[in-house]
């Protein structure tokens, strides 16, 4: 199995459910409180580790209280890590508030991510040079990610990048990234152009693709995945679930996605498999602790027809 290496950001969710968003000047009664690890780069190396990948972790915490709790996540999620300690500063602290249907809102306030810089990723060269698949995300500064792209890139090494927050790319990183995963919102930023409907969101990725990108899988929640290389363009279906808190979906998609590339699955099985985890991470509650295991998603895929 290959080796990965997630390089991203670290934090703590408090996630609050409601009925209906306040207005200005409104106090509503939620009905559920819930606090847990969280951030996109942890989320991916949580997800990833949980379905049975070779998983290291590089990213930075404050030295709060939160930052003994996510080191210990990572441990407990059998992870291993090379964290920076920011002296003085928070852990990134996400607020998310989810609606009734599923649907969220997230707040972040990235405190340590931002300090993760080029010395970091300098100073895990090694890092970088022992493992296969190297995953990023954009909740660390930009010209880190340019930065660890390019080691990477000059070392051989299979790149995904998850450009969560949206961000407009250059057009050296979008030649360089092997998997380039945005969901449909995050793929109008990165090409300029509106994406609110299919005929809009293959017009922008065919911008994309024109631009050099090798292989471009754009997540559209529960319509499933579009998957754009050299070969054309494939759809592929998500499964049936009812939804209950969908934070997270995207980078438990990612991970499980980078697991099965890990494990030598063809491209569409591994995508298979990042479809069905995400569809089983939506039925649960939290980002964390909905991110199934190996074992669950082996047997869910038991019960798919046709796969």
């Amino acid at each position: 199995m290959k080796k990965l290496l997630i390089i991203g950001s670290i934090g703590y969710d408090v996630t609050t459910y409601f009925d209906k968003m306040p207005v200005i000047g409104e106090t509503i009664v939620g009905n559920k409180f819930a606090q847990n690890p969280g951030a996109k780069g942890n989320n991916q190396a949580v997800s990833s580790s949980r379905a049975g990948a070779h998983t290291t972790f590089v990213g930075a915490i404050g030295d709060d209280i939160y930052g003994e709790i996510l080191k210990k996540n990572l441990d407990d999620n059998n992870i291993k890590h090379n964290l920076k300690v920011v002296p003085n500063m928070s852990c990134q602290i996400a607020t998310i508030l989810v609606e009734p249907n599923g649907q969220n809102r997230i707040i972040i306030v990235p405190g340590a991510n931002n300090y993760v810089d080029k010395k970091q990723i300098d100073d895990n060269e090694k890092l970088i040079e022992e493992s296969d698949i190297i995953v990023l995300q954009l909740e660390i500064p930009l010209e880190t990610v340019e930065y660890a792209i390019e080691i990477a890139h000059k070392k051989n090494k299979l790149i995904i990048l998850n450009p969560a927050p949206g961000a407009k790319l250059s057009e050296n990183i979008i030649k360089k990234v092997n998997y380039l995963t945005p969901n449909e919102n995050e793929l109008s930023i990165i090409s300029g152009m509106p994406t609110d409907n299919m005929e809009q969101i293959e017009l922008a990725s065919k911008k994309i693709m024109d631009l050099g990108a090798q292989n471009l899988i754009v997540t559209l929640g529960d319509k499933g995945c579009l998957l754009y290389n050299k070969d054309g363009k494939k759809l592929f279906n998500t499964y049936p679930t009812k939804p209950i808190d969908t934070a997270g979906a995207g980078d438990c998609f990612t991970g499980v996605f980078a697991t099965f590339l890990s494990k030598d699955y063809p491209v569409s099985e591994a995508i298979k498999y990042a479809n069905l985890a995400s569809s089983i991470s939506v039925s649960r509650i939290g980002t964390v602790p909905s991110f199934p295991t190996l074992k669950e998603i082996e047997e869910a895929r038991k019960n798919i027809q046709n796969w």
